[in-house]
């Protein structure tokens, strides 16, 4: 949920209402251009010249019980809105750079920040995603899990204001993400990872399948078809966690 907020909040598509399972969305006409697959709608209205009407949509991220209504959908990991949405992220924002605005006639002094949302992606004979933001303090050195959240009831800018100014970072964006990156591997490597035992037990089973079957033919081809099948078999369940980003930023903050 926190992402789909913060998505349709940096689209400036109005949230109508949310719940802990729901999100209702006004979208832009960009947004909707973009995102409800309505071409010919739109060809039509700007064709006579007229103004579009965007659709207003609810997203619920937990199954409803029920049959879903017109202009409400099931979203989750994986699914294809889902995948749809990330795309957008990655061609609209990949990185931003905003500051913090404070109404004071006193200097106010602003502290970088490296913001990351990173996309994990657990894949085995199946497939799990999550989306983690995560931020760095560029002087201390410090995480925060609950960046997005205390940074979204700030007034931000894409200018600095007068009477602000920044701090030098201690750490550079590159080494920030490269931090950022060895942080959350020690946070992967101390879950449980039932689903890669489970896969590897499959794939021994499979193998052992493999070797039953061509174990009474010892033809040059079968042979060959043998290593290819086994090759196979050992790619599709050998578990994979893959870290990637999907957008971020710099935020220059004041230290409260």
């Amino acid at each position: 949920m926190p992402f789909l907020r913060s998505f349709f909040q940096a689209c400036e598509c109005p949230i109508v209402a949310e719940s802990s399972d729901s999100l209702t969305v006004q979208l832009t006409e960009e947004a909707d251009r973009s995102l409800m697959n309505r071409p010919f709608y739109w060809h039509y209205k700007d064709k006579m010249g007229q103004p579009g009407d965007p659709l207003t949509i609810t997203f619920f991220t937990k199954d409803p019980g029920r049959p879903l209504k017109h202009q409400e959908e099931y979203i989750t990991f994986g699914s294809p809105r889902f995948h749809q949405l990330l795309q957008y992220a990655q061609r609209k924002a990949s990185f931003i750079k905003l500051y913090e605005t404070n109404q004071s006639s006193a200097t106010v002094q602003l502290h970088p920040w490296l913001f990351v949302h990173f996309h994990l992606s657990y894949e085995a004979n199946g497939k799990k995603e999550k989306i983690v933001p995560l931020a760095l303090h560029l002087i201390s050195g410090a995480f925060s899990d609950s960046f997005l959240e205390k940074a979204a009831s700030l007034s931000l800018s894409p200018a600095i204001a007068p009477y602000h100014y920044v701090l030098s970072p201690l750490i550079t964006p590159l080494s920030g993400l490269n931090r950022m990156k060895k942080q959350l591997w020690q946070k992967i490597l101390a879950e449980e990872h039932e689903w890669a035992r489970l896969a590897l037990e499959k794939q021994k089973v499979e193998l052992a399948l493999l070797g039953s079957f061509f174990e009474q033919n010892q033809e040059n081809e079968a042979s060959t078809h043998f290593e290819r099948e086994k090759a196979a078999i050992i790619r599709r369940f050998a578990p994979v966690i893959r870290i990637s980003v999907l957008n971020g930023g710099l935020f220059y903050l004041s230290h409260k």
